[in-house]
């Protein structure tokens, strides 16, 4: 597949929703110690931090997860509503209140996570099922469903149906180090783009099919386009003031994939995403993507 010739419609998310607790502090307590931290807050986060980057960007996000019923939940609709993302989750399946990652932050902007998951992650195949997975969106997977004891095997189910058209992004996130071998094979085989750190790759190389598409992102160095063994594009990072590293990645996926759904090329479309990345690393909070207005102001 020629990535940058793909027009796709929208994006379909079956990634979680949950609320991130940030907690901003001067280092990670020491085992059985404290800290005091210097500021918390709370923000709707997971999913949205890359559909609304895509929302911004004018590429249609649509969330296929269930939300659930609660304050949490409350909130996590009211954000999607505000970004502009279509919520479709089938609730039959699920119950409770969405869950909460509480995020601590460190003076670098470097962030750790204790993810508490709900609603979000008792995942059925009854339910996934019921998705239109039509060969015109990116589906975007990230790891957390493919690990949490209540969603993994329905989403191996999925994966073995033959149901799946659409044209997968992947995106393994911290749960790089528990995926097994069968997950990481069917997906090195299937996803058409995989989204992730240096780090995470490790685990995943022996995996990725030569025919999958490689965001390999690289922080404050920027980021390569891998493809048939060859790196076809390769944007560098530029020294920004650090805040908060919290969905930087996320944001980058969703501005790549909007980028490329406006037309630009994929040198074009892999520098742009990685201006959206250092842009929000300058706020505070995952759900921090730029306008278009924003966006090609820092070029």
């Amino acid at each position: 597949m020629q990535l940058a010739e793909f027009r796709p419609t929208h994006i379909k998310s079956l990634a979680s929703g949950l609320v991130d607790q940030v907690t901003f502090v001067p280092h990670l307590p020491a085992p059985g110690g404290d800290v005091l931290a210097t500021r918390t807050f709370d923000q709707v986060g997971g999913a949205l931090n890359l559909e609304a980057a895509a929302t911004r960007l004018g590429l249609r996000a649509v969330h296929c997860s269930p939300i659930g019923q609660g304050p949490r939940s409350d909130a996590i609709r009211a954000a999607m509503a505000i970004e502009g993302v279509e919520a479709i989750g089938i609730e039959t399946f699920s119950h409770g209140d969405s869950g909460l990652c509480i995020t601590l932050v460190e003076p670098d902007g470097q962030r750790s996570f204790v993810t508490q998951s709900g609603a979000e992650g008792i995942r059925s195949f009854e339910e996934l099922k019921q998705y239109d997975y039509s060969e015109d969106c990116w589906l975007v997977v990230y790891g957390y469903e493919l690990v949490y004891p209540t969603s993994s095997a329905a989403f191996e189910e999925l994966f073995a149906s033959g149901l799946i058209r659409s044209k997968i992004v992947f995106d393994p996130g911290p749960t790089t180090a528990q995926l097994t071998d069968e997950v990481l094979d069917w997906i090195g085989k299937n996803a058409t783009l995989i989204s992730c750190n240096q780090s995470e790759y490790q685990k995943l190389a022996p995996h990725v099919s030569s025919d999958a598409w490689l965001l390999l992102r690289k922080g404050a160095e920027g980021a390569e386009l891998h493809h048939q063994g060859n790196v076809v594009a390769l944007a560098p990072g530029r020294k920004v003031p650090v805040v908060d590293t919290n969905g930087a990645g996320d944001v980058h996926t969703g501005a790549f994939l909007a980028a490329l759904a406006a037309g630009n090329g994929l040198q074009e479309s892999l520098e742009l995403a990685c201006r959206a990345a250092e842009y929000s690393i300058q706020l505070e909070g995952g759900c921090a993507g730029p306008t278009w207005e924003e966006l090609l102001a820092l070029r």
